[in-house]
Formats: structure tokens, sequence, C-alpha cells
């Protein structure tokens, strides 16, 4: 028994007639047969599917090639923007620090006491640590006497009652103080430390993403 020949004919990708054995029908319902519109209606569906899959698939391709290189350019311009706002913090910030720097005078100074806090280092889980606090006493330039508890706190006492000092204050301000020490300067740098490094961080991530990056002129 020879094997039957199925065929399906179609214009502008619409189905509008089909063949068995070379004997044209219009439609499915046309066709004599059960097993013969079962074939061609297995074939239909397959086209079907097969054409729905190829248009979903180049909607898919478009879509990644038209915002693909959008959204990591976006992206690229938030980094920018981070690290051009660490940076202009770390640049003022520095220049705060060197200012207040070159406005310090310093002076003989004595430690009078030692203020205790104790502040919560995780207050959920109620866990605290008592900080230690210098009060310093000494004679501004203009002869006036000052007392000044410093803002530079550390678990353990720094100084003991009576120590000698040399305080650095702000003339325009003398309760502006703190103790001469490595650990006080670099307190001040800490800000202009962290945002500059971040800022730098998040430049240099910018500038090797779009190093790698594909020119858009090569994206078809």
């Amino acid at each position: 028994m020879a094997k039957k020949k199925y065929s399906i004919n179609w214009e502008d990708d619409d189905p509008v007639s089909f063949e068995v054995n070379g004997v044209q029908y219009e439609s499915l319902d046309d066709v004599p047969e059960e097993p013969d519109r079962l074939k061609l209606e297995a074939m239909l569906n397959s086209a079907e599917d097969a054409e729905f899959d190829a248009e979903f698939a180049k909607m898919d391709q478009d879509l990644q090639q038209t915002k693909g290189p959008a959204v990591e350019n976006i992206i690229l311009w938030i980094f920018s923007g981070i690290a051009v706002l660490m940076l202009l913090i770390a640049g003022i910030s520095a220049m705060s620090a060197i200012s207040k720097m070159s406005k310090e005078s310093s002076a003989q100074g004595q430690v009078t006491d030692m203020i205790a806090r104790r502040e919560y280092v995780n207050q959920q889980d109620r866990v605290y640590q008592d900080y230690y606090y210098p009060v310093v006493e000494y004679i501004s330039a203009d002869g006036k006497r000052h007392s000044v508890q410093l803002n530079e706190g550390s678990s353990t006492p720094s100084h003991e009652i009576g120590d000698e000092v040399v305080v650095l204050y702000d003339p325009a301000h003398p309760l502006d103080a703190r103790i001469k020490s490595v650990g006080s300067s670099a307190l001040m740098w800490i800000l202009p430390g962290i945002t500059g490094i971040l800022g730098i961080a998040f430049l240099v991530a910018v500038l090797v993403v779009r190093r790698l990056m594909p020119p858009t002129d090569d994206i078809p």
C-alpha cells in the first residue's frame, strides 16, 4: 500500500487549502477520511507552533538588542553619578579638615577628669560598652582658662587624671579642642578617606565596564 502524501497550501501565513495524494480540499471538514483529517490537523498545529516560537524568539532578540544597551548605560550613568558624589564629598571634607588644622593653636593642658559613658554596641541584644572621655583644662592665647570634655572616647582610659597634654584648639571657638595625637589627627581624615576610596572604586568599575562593553555600532 503506497504511503499517502499530505500538504498544506499557505497564503500570507494562513492555510487556504489541504491536499491528500494530490486531491485538494478547501477546509479540513471537506476531507472525507478521519485519519487524513487528523494528520492534516497535526501538521497545521505543528506549523503554527513553529511560527509562534520563531516570532517570539525574534521579538525577544529585538527586545534584548534594543533595551539591553540602554539599561546598561543607565546603570553606568548611576554608578558615574555615585562616583562623582563620593569624590565631591571627599574633596569638601578634606578641604574642611585642612582648613581646621591650619587654624588650630596649641597650648599646654592637663587632664582633670575622665568621664565614663555606657553606650550600646548592639541595642537589640542589649550589648553595651563603657567609653571614657577625657576632660582637659588649658589656658588659651588670650589668657582665659578653659575646661573642655573632648569628643574622642576610648574603651579604655587613654589618659590618667593629672597627665600633661598638648591641646590643639580653634582660637575663635576655644571649646572646639582636641589632644594632639596621631589618633585625633587620623579621625579627621576618616570621612575623606572612606568617601574617596568609594568614589575611586566606583569610577574604576565604570571605566572597566565601559572598556569591556562592545561599541554600539557593533550591535546588529
